[in-house]
């Protein structure tokens, strides 16, 4: 048998390869689907979802949280900022001024400069500039001394300057101070303003003691703070008058109706008291017709003033 083979034309032949490569083209797409990851692999859990806008920003960048959740809501203009363990910009709480680790001092002992490169440097038992603490607002006077992280006269006169029982090596704790004062107590409390009789008038007699000092004899002290530094020899010889916080007759009652106020100085009036010195105790007499008694006494005269003690 005799087989004819059909032959096409040109244009049918073209034809027909436009589709071979068309139906090639759809089997290759699927395929190639497979290998190519979709918009769910970008936007679905595998690295995060987008993080939300802040109050002033849009939507965040994409967080890094690999459980799919973004790390943090955004921040104004919209950016998302990693944690850092912390507050950003903040230093550890431990760390000391330019970035040092903060110093623990032993108690009395302070890092004032915050160096730790010379860790605990002050001891704020004995420094002036730093007397019980850092700064100038624990600085002492120039005639104080810091002792025991306190401010102590060193004169005993709050104008810091001594005019009885000189020198002071040979009375570190009694001192005379001259002052003038309207009629007061002896034993009313200081107000905290320096005076003297140069300086200015003072509001009680207190006042004339310096810091860490206080009117001699005064309770719980007596009579014997004065006996027990000075002889009557030494306390009659001292220039001046300078008043203490008992009678001189009697030491008590300390009031307007009391004896007159025992005294030390070449000018005291010698009266043979007993509080003090059985039989030389002095008194500090009368000033403008007033006579001067422990609970009410006054002082205007040249190189009159208080007998000031501190504690040893």
């Amino acid at each position: 048998m005799t087989f004819f083979a059909q032959t096409n034309g040109p244009g049918r032949g073209a034809r027909g390869g436009s589709r071979v490569a068309w139906l090639l083209a759809v089997c290759l797409v699927p395929a190639c689907s497979l290998l190519v990851p979709n918009d769910d692999y970008y936007l679905g859990g595998h690295s995060g979802t987008l993080g939300r806008g802040g109050a002033a920003g849009g939507d965040g960048q994409a967080g890094d949280d690999t459980s799919g959740q973004a790390g943090s809501d955004a921040g104004a203009g919209g950016q998302h900022t990693p944690s850092l363990g912390g507050s950003a910009g903040q230093p550890d709480a431990g760390a000391a001024s330019g970035g040092e680790p903060a110093i623990v001092c032993d108690t009395g002992r302070a890092d004032c400069n915050h160096r730790a490169s010379d860790g605990c440097e002050i001891d704020l038992r004995s420094s002036a500039a730093n007397c019980g603490g850092c700064g100038k607002a624990f600085a002492c006077a120039t005639d104080e001394a810091c002792e025991h992280s306190q401010c102590i006269s060193q004169s005993g006169c709050s104008d810091g300057t001594r005019e009885a029982f000189l020198p002071v090596s040979n009375w570190p704790n009694l001192a005379g101070c001259t002052a003038k004062w309207p009629r007061s107590s002896l034993r009313d409390a200081k107000t905290g303003n320096a005076c003297g009789y140069e300086l200015g008038v003072c509001k009680t007699p207190a006042d004339a003691c310096g810091l860490g000092w206080h009117v001699c004899a005064s309770p719980p002290f007596g009579p014997a703070e004065i006996s027990s530094q000075a002889t009557a020899e030494e306390c009659a010889a001292q220039p001046g008058a300078y008043v203490a916080a008992v009678g001189d007759q009697f030491c008590e009652p300390c009031s307007v109706d009391g004896a007159g106020a025992a005294c030390c100085g070449e000018r005291c009036v010698q009266q043979n008291g007993d509080c003090i010195y059985p039989g030389q105790t002095a008194w500090f007499g009368v000033v403008n017709g007033y006579v001067n008694v422990c609970g009410a006494i006054e002082s205007n005269l040249v190189q009159h003033g208080v007998l000031c003690c501190r504690a040893p």
